[in-house]
Parts: C-alpha cells; structure tokens; sequence
C-alpha cells in the first residue's frame, strides 16, 4: 500500500510540473522593436514573458533584405549611371537567449544581402547606399511578432536610404 501512494505522489509531482509548462503562455512586453543601424544592419528586439521554467530559449529574426550597393570614386561621386547593383534575400539568424524567471530579452542583428559578384572598376570603392527590410519577424520561445513598421508602396517595410556604407 505504501507503494502505491509513493507512485501516486511522484505521478501527481509530475502531472504538476507538466501542467504548469504546458499552461505557460508566452507574450511580448511592451511592443517588440525592428530597426535599421548605421551600418545598414537590421536589429530584432524583444523582451517576452511566460517562457515557463527553462534555462534558455531560441530567438530567431528574420526578413526579405533589398540592398542597393554603388561604386564611388575617390571624389565622392558615382561616375556612371550603370555602377549600381540591387540584390534581393532573405536573411535570419537564430541565438539561443537565457531564460531567467521565465522572462527573456532577444537582441539581434541581421546583415544585409551581400553584393554577390557585383563588383567595382579600378579607382572605385563599393558601397551600401540603401536597404529596405520587409516580411521581418522576431520569434521569442513560442511568441512571434511582425515587426513591418512603416507603409511605403502599400508594403510593410522599414528602409534607410541615408547609408553610405564601405565594403
């Protein structure tokens, strides 16, 4: 008989912590954030909540990148007209982030598309000049964000065309 409430207990003390993980909702605090840095670099942030009792978690950004690379020359301006490349990717990146009292803060930064096999004559140095980011999404745990911010051509998408990036 004793066995049997020994078995019943430890059932139950398993029931329990399952069910409290399986009730843990996950939920953003405050509005998640997507920004383009200087360097033409887009960053996911987020804090989310309700992660449950687990030491870490995945945390994944992700976008459709347009990049707009031109050659300069040593003056400072773009000699001709064809010296001008736009690429479109996607581009992601996952990290696992520490999960503390089932709360986590998720920082991350994506590169643009890269150039591919566009490349400058002599006398001329590549740069990113402009990039547009769109379809970008942050997923912390189990809560997902669209982080699209602003309307540009009826399109949720977050560009910068102030860059002057060397490469």
């Amino acid at each position: 008989m004793r066995r049997i409430w020994i078995c019943l207990a430890i059932a139950a003390g398993v029931l329990a912590v399952l069910a409290s993980s399986a009730s843990a909702a996950a939920n953003f605090h405050g509005t998640p954030t997507a920004t383009i840095n200087n360097s033409g670099q887009l960053v996911c942030s987020g804090d989310v909540s309700g992660l449950g009792n687990v030491s870490s978690t995945t945390a994944t950004c992700s976008a459709t990148s347009v990049a707009t690379y031109q050659c300069i020359n040593k003056g400072g301006h773009n000699p001709a007209a064809g010296n001008k490349t736009t690429v479109t990717g996607d581009v992601s990146d996952t990290e696992e982030v520490p999960v503390h009292n089932g709360r986590a803060t998720a920082n991350i930064t994506l590169d643009p598309t890269g150039a591919g096999s566009f490349s400058c004559p002599s006398g001329q140095t590549l740069y990113l000049v402009a990039v547009c980011y769109n379809n970008i999404t942050l997923t912390i745990g189990d809560a997902t964000a669209d982080l699209g911010s602003v309307c540009r051509d009826d399109l949720l998408v977050l560009c910068r065309d102030d860059l002057l990036v060397r490469q």
